[in-house]
This record gives C-alpha cells, sequence and structure tokens, in this order.
C-alpha cells in the first residue's frame, strides 16, 4: 500500500494470524480488487478455451457439448483415443490453466503485500509486509495459508455471523511459541 494508505484507511481493529495481524476494513482496497480480477481473468480464459476445445469435440464426435464437456473431465479407458486425438489441445489447454492451490498461492502473496504486518524478532513495532513474494507464500505453512485465504474471503464477502461464544470463533494458527 501507498505511504498515504493511513489517511485513507485508520483500522480500528486487526486480525491476527499466526506471526502476523491484518487490519479489517470489511470490504477489499481497489489494489487488491484488481489483483484478484486479473487473477481470475486468467482462470476465465481458461474455463473458456476448455469450452472451446469441448465445442470442437463435440462437432467431430457427433456428441453434445455437454457429453463433450463429461469426457475431458473424466477420461477412463473407454475414451482414452480422446487424449491422443486432442492431445496438444488438452496440453495446451493444461498449461494455461491455473489450479486451486495456484490461485489460491496468488491471492495470498496479493494480500499479504497490501495488509499483511509483522513483528519481528527484536521489535517493538509491526511492520508492513509489502515485499512479501510468492516464495514467501509457498513457504508458509498449509494451515496458515489457508487461514489467511479465508480472511480475504471474509473481506471480500461479509464475515460469518457469530453467537459471540469463544466456542464459535473462527480458529486461526497460533502465532509460534517464543524460544
Amino acid at each position: 500500500m501507498s505511504k498515504y494508505a493511513s489517511l485513507l484507511f485508520a483500522p480500528e481493529k486487526y486480525h491476527e494470524i499466526g506471526p502476523f495481524r491484518f487490519p479489517i476494513y470489511n470490504d477489499l482496497v481497489p489494489g487488491e480488487s484488481r489483483g484478484i480480477e486479473t487473477i481470475s481473468r486468467k482462470q476465465s480464459r481458461s474455463t473458456f478455451a476448455s469450452i472451446k476445445l469441448a465445442q470442437r469435440i463435440a462437432k467431430d464426435k457427433g456428441i453434445s457439448t455437454k457429453e463433450a464437456v463429461e469426457l475431458l473431465s473424466n477420461t477412463t479407458e473407454d475414451n482414452q483415443d480422446l487424449l491422443y486425438d486432442y492431445a496438444g489441445e488438452l496440453e495446451e489447454l493444461q498449461g494455461s490453466s491455473i489450479g486451486a492451490v495456484e490461485q489460491q498461492v496468488a491471492f495470498v502473496t496479493l494480500f499479504m503485500q497490501y495488509r499483511a504486518e509483522v513483528r519481528l524478532p527484536k521489535s517493538k513495532d509491526w511492520q508492513r509486509v509489502e515485499d512479501w513474494s510468492e516464495a514467501d507464500t509457498e513457504a508458509m505453512p498449509s494451515k496458515l495459508m489457508e487461514d489467511v485465504f479465508r480472511l480475504i474471503s471474509w473481506e471480500r464477502d461479509g464475515w460469518p455471523e457469530t453467537s459471540g461464544k469463544p466456542e464459535d470463533e473462527p480458529v486461526f494458527s497460533p502465532p509460534p511459541k517464543s524460544s
């Protein structure tokens, strides 16, 4: 975030996950939204390419597009020829698609760059991690990454309602133990 962010966003509360804290805005900032849209657009292009291939297969094989989509998603011994006949297109599709984990890594990396703060050893102040990279996200424990991803969803889609009882509160990765 820019050096002017403190003028625009004055968070009253933070959410801590592991060693990090995140200001809560109950919304995404425009840069986060734009980054998420860019990542999602890449996935959409892959989906459309997959549908186009299914339409071509349907035409070539004289079947419905729905049947072709099912064939693509469910290759069995009975339809192995499909893999051979369309190997080039399937390889291209595979290369252009974004997997669920890859998408999660990209979203979490973006969110860490925009919001995450950490208190480094021997420091009393929270520091932003604007230089956070995908390599940093990939080195996170999976549970921690999933927790940050859930926080992104809540900021974007709305926070879950809780009864106020401690047992109903979401459980997140605890901060690391001091040695």
